[in-house]
């Protein structure tokens, strides 16, 4: 127990305070410091974690984008080699392939339905998806009526009719495999980072060297020597256009600005 008298006390306080005072200021300077430190990290990481996020999700697009154009020109193939085969059945052909191309138009919309991107080409997925749609529909339209050649003749069928909606469907496929194709120019904008550099120009993609060269690759070994090909069809186009995107003399996000 402190046993001086009031003013011994009241000197004893003023003492201890001109020793705590400087030193809690010095404490609360340094906890302004490292506070400010911890902030700048905090605004520095999220900026990256957005740059990095944004490349992540326009390379899972783009990389899906071309996985799409090799499946798509995978089953045209595979479809076109059974028709050379000794005793093919066109109708039951055409029935088994339009099959396989919904299935994988199935599987195409559920994998970009999870997509999203920044504007200004964050419309691109949903595009792409309401044209699978329609290509379903298409597909279906197809195997109804090959079903109804194959299954013999019935009364009551206007098989002229049906007959002439062959030409109208091929028609509309070659329209939107027209649509996809042009579409390919705003596929590879989703890999461009809208940041200027010094002189004012988007000079950079969003992805790095070697993201870059595994898309250019999956390309190579999807088509080949189609790639070079004159006469080539809208698949093989879209990704000749993409591929030679690619190749431009766009930086990379690890090359300097």
């Amino acid at each position: 127990m402190f046993s001086g008298t009031a003013q011994d006390l009241s000197s004893a306080c003023f003492a201890v305070e001109k020793i705590t005072k400087p030193r809690c200021d010095l404490i609360f300077r340094r906890l302004r410091e490292e506070m400010k430190k911890l902030l700048i990290c905090i605004f520095l990481f999220a900026a990256t974690s957005t740059a990095f996020s944004q490349g992540n999700t326009s390379l899972a697009f783009v990389t899906e984008f071309v996985r799409e154009l090799g499946a798509t020109e995978r089953i045209r193939s595979i479809g076109e080699q059974e028709l050379k085969e000794k005793n093919a059945n066109p109708i039951a052909g055409s029935i088994r392939n339009s099959t396989r191309v919904q299935l994988e138009l199935r599987s195409s919309i559920g994998m970009l339905s999870g997509m999203h991107l920044k504007p200004p080409v964050d419309f691109i997925p949903q595009s792409i998806i309401d044209l699978y749609k329609q290509k379903i529909e298409l597909h279906q339209a197809s195997i109804d009526i090959a079903s109804q050649f194959l299954a013999g003749q019935k009364p009551g069928v206007d098989y002229g009719k049906l007959a002439a909606e062959m030409p109208k469907i091929t028609a509309s496929f070659e329209y939107l495999d027209e649509t996809l194709f042009k579409a390919t120019p705003a596929v590879f904008g989703a890999l461009i980072d809208m940041k200027a550099d010094s002189q004012g120009h988007a000079s950079h993609l969003v992805i790095t060297k070697a993201e870059r060269q595994q898309l250019i690759l999956s390309l190579k070994n999807s088509f080949g020597s189609k790639l070079s090909a004159k006469n080539q069809n809208y698949t093989v186009s879209a990704a000749s256009v993409l591929l030679s995107y690619l190749q431009k003399d766009f930086k990379c996000s690890d090359e300097p600005w």
